[in-house]
C-alpha cells in the first residue's frame, strides 16, 4: 500500500465540475438553485453592513445552554456588556469546539426556536403572522426578537425564512394585492371562515346576509361603509379585512419588532430600502437543495492517482453518487439538507457563503471495526470510509450518522 499524498482534486469522472471550479461556492449563480436571484444584490449589501458594524478584533463568549437555547440566547444578548458587533463565538455547555461550526448551528437552531417558542408567532411553519398578545408586548419579548433575528444576519446567519409574503410586503411599507390572499393560511379558523363568507359574497341576496352576520365585524375592522357597499366591492372589502387582521390589527406589536432590528444598526431600515433582496431572508422562497446544487458545494481531498488509497477511494465516491441519487429520487428519508447540517451546522448556503469551501475526505477502517463516517462542523469536512463498493452499506451508514450526531467537533 503506498502512503497517501493528500491532494484536492474535484476531476474524478463521476463529479462533473471542471477543474479550477472550486470557488464556484463564493459566486453562486441562480442556476444551481441554491441562492435566487435577488441574493446577488444582497450579498453586496450585506458585506456592505458587515464591513461598517462588525469588528473583527472583538470577540465575545456567548455561552449556551442547548436544551435552553432561546432562553440562554435572550440572558446574552440582555448582559449590559453585551455588544452586537463583537464576532461571537458560541460555547455549547459540554461541547468542545471552536471557529464557526457552533455558531452557524447556533443561529440555525435559533431561527426556529424563535418561530415556535418566544411567542411573538403563529400559522403553520413557514408561513407565520405576529401574534396579538399584550402581555407578550408588554414584557418587550418582540422587541427581543427583532433583536435576535438582526444579530444571527448580521453575523452570517440566517432570518426565519418563515414570514407570510403578503404581510412582510406591508411591513415594508408595500401595497401587496391582497384581493386573492389565500385565507387558508391564516392560524384563526373563524376568521378563515368570514374571510370565506365575504369572498363567496356574489349576489344582493349574498350581501344583505353578509350584512346581518358579520356587518359590525367588518366594521370594526375599520371598514365602516360596509353597510352601504355593493356587491362589486367585496374584493376591495375582503382586501381590506386581510390588511386589518394580518398587519393593522398587529401594528403595535410589528412597531417593537422592528425597532428591535433597528436597534442593531438600523437593519430594519435596510430591509425596507432593499426588501426585494431581502424576500428569500423573510419568507420561505428558498427551494430544497437538488443534488448539484448540494454537489456544487463541495471539494473532494482524493489521494495521489494511481495509489491504492486513490482506487479504494473512487469506489467510495461512486457510492456516495448513488447516495445522493437516492435522496434526489425520495427513495429514502436522507435530504440533502440533513448532510449539509453534518457537515456544516448549516441547513443552507449563507447569503454571504461559507468561508472556505466545505470538503470530503476519507480514511481507512480498521480491520474488524465499522466507523461511521463522521465531520467536524468547524473546518466542514465530512469524512468517508474508503473502499465501500455497495451503496446500501453507506446508505445506511450515513443516515445513522446523521440521526445519531449531537454536538460538535468531530462525532
Amino acid at each position: 500500500m503506498q502512503a497517501p499524498q493528500r491532494v484536492p482534486d474535484n476531476d474524478f469522472i463521476i463529479d462533473d465540475s471542471e477543474d479550477g471550479e472550486e470557488d464556484d461556492m463564493f459566486d453562486i449563480s441562480s442556476e444551481n438553485g441554491v441562492i435566487p436571484l435577488e441574493e446577488v444584490d444582497l450579498c453586496t449589501i450585506l458585506r456592505t453592513f458587515k464591513e461598517e458594524h462588525i469588528s473583527d478584533d472583538q470577540i465575545s463568549i456567548i455561552c449556551i445552554r442547548r436544551r435552553k437555547l432561546l432562553e440562554s440566547a435572550i440572558k446574552a444578548i440582555s448582559r449590559v456588556t453585551f455588544s452586537w458587533t463583537d464576532l461571537p463565538q458560541i460555547e455549547f455547555v459540554g461541547e468542545d469546539a471552536d471557529d464557526g461550526g457552533p455558531q452557524r448551528e447556533f443561529f440555525r437552531l435559533l431561527m426556529i426556536e424563535l418561530q415556535t417558542s418566544l411567542g411573538i408567532f403563529e400559522g403553520k411553519a413557514g408561513q407565520v403572522f405576529f401574534t396579538y398578545d399584550q402581555a407578550a408586548l408588554e414584557q418587550r419579548k418582540y422587541f427581543k426578537g427583532g433583536n435576535l433575528i438582526a444579530w444571527s444576519i448580521a453575523h452570517g446567519g440566517p432570518c426565519i425564512r418563515a414570514l407570510d409574503p403578503s404581510l412582510f410586503q406591508l411591513m415594508c411599507g408595500q401595497e401587496p394585492q391582497l384581493e386573492q390572499f389565500d385565507s387558508h393560511v391564516l392560524p384563526d379558523p373563524d376568521v378563515q371562515s368570514k374571510l370565506k363568507q365575504i369572498q363567496q359574497c356574489k349576489t344582493a341576496e349574498d350581501l344583505t346576509a353578509l350584512q346581518q352576520d358579520l356587518g359590525d365585524w367588518i366594521a370594526e375592522c375599520g371598514i365602516p361603509g360596509i353597510f352601504n357597499a355593493t356587491v362589486e366591492d367585496m374584493p376591495k372589502i375582503y382586501a381590506y379585512v386581510v390588511k386589518h387582521y394580518i398587519f393593522l390589527r398587529t401594528a403595535k406589536m410589528i412597531h417593537q419588532f422592528t425597532d428591535g432590528m433597528n436597534a442593531y444598526g438600523k437593519l430594519w431600515d435596510l430591509v425596507m430600502d432593499n426588501w426585494i433582496a431581502f424576500l428569500p431572508l423573510f419568507t420561505n422562497m428558498q427551494e430544497p437543495l437538488s443534488k448539484a446544487a448540494f454537489k456544487a458545494i463541495f471539494r473532494y481531498n482524493y489521494s495521489t492517482r494511481g495509489s491504492n488509497h486513490r482506487e479504494a477511494e473512487e469506489d467510495t465516491i461512486f457510492s456516495w453518487e448513488m447516495v445522493l441519487n437516492m435522496i434526489e429520487d425520495k427513495v429514502t428519508e436522507l435530504r440533502f439538507e440533513d448532510l449539509l447540517i453534518f457537515v456544516t451546522g448549516a441547513d443552507e448556503v449563507p447569503a454571504l457563503g461559507f468561508p472556505r469551501k466545505p470538503c470530503i475526505d476519507f480514511y481507512e477502517q480498521e480491520a474488524g471495526q465499522r466507523r461511521l463516517p463522521y465531520a467536524s462542523t468547524c473546518a466542514m469536512c465530512l469524512y468517508l470510509p474508503r473502499g465501500i463498493t455497495e451503496e446500501d452499506k453507506l446508505h445506511e451508514m450515513l443516515f445513522q450518522a446523521t440521526r445519531d450526531s449531537l454536538g460538535f467537533g468531530k462525532v
